[in-house]
């Protein structure tokens, strides 16, 4: 018996790699993702316990470079313990940005090839969050990186962007192209913009 995905779609209508994943294994469709929801979960221990979650037995040097991808590393080297540091229930010691780095080094360690970020830097600086984009966007290990967000300037930089309107797709291009067309991106960018002079 087939086990359910979390939404079913109808054949050939999303392919990985060419394969349409409605007749991959969801073992292997799952193993594929990693996911960073906005609000992840940590747990009482250490923050590099916390990181290692998805991969127990990766080495230390692994756990410090998706911490640095994650642009979490310079903070975790200013806690007591440094890595060895417990962050309380549910990562009640860290910041908000905090805990959404963790979560994203935790997702980077898994090396999924799919990457899926849910809001997961809505907590993070625009600048710190552009340069998560950057690290994730160069270099011979590059992934897909499936990046749902309010802010602008980090989603600028993606690839392709889909601009959403009530459940719907209502713009589709680049950056350069969705900015030069009138649109709901062209408005909101151009608010953007101005916010960014006024502070």
């Amino acid at each position: 018996m087939r086990s359910p995905r979390l939404l079913e779609i109808a054949p050939r209508q999303l392919f990985l790699d060419r394969y349409d994943i409605t007749q991959l294994r969801l073992h292997d469709l799952r193993g594929a993702i990693a996911y960073v929801p906005q609000d992840s979960f940590l747990f009482s221990t250490t923050i590099k316990n916390n990181i290692r979650y998805g991969n127990p037995y990766a080495e230390e040097a692994d756990v410090i470079n998706a911490a640095k991808q994650a642009q979490i590393h310079g903070e975790i080297l200013n806690f007591p313990h440094q890595y060895e540091t417990v962050v309380g229930e549910r990562g009640i010691t860290l910041s908000g940005g905090q805990r959404q780095r963790t979560a994203l080094a935790r997702a980077l360690l898994i090396d999924a090839p799919i990457l899926i970020l849910d809001d997961a830097l809505s907590s993070v600086d625009n600048q710190t969050a552009t340069q998560i984009l950057k690290n994730l966007s160069e270099g011979t290990d590059r992934k897909t990186v499936i990046f749902i967000s309010h802010q602008l300037s980090a989603a600028a930089t993606a690839d392709r962007i889909f601009v959403m309107d009530r459940g719907e797709m209502i713009q589709m291009g680049t950056h350069a192209e969705l900015v030069g067309r009138s649109g709901v991106y062209q408005t909101l960018w151009n608010q953007h913009q101005l916010e960014e002079i006024l502070q």
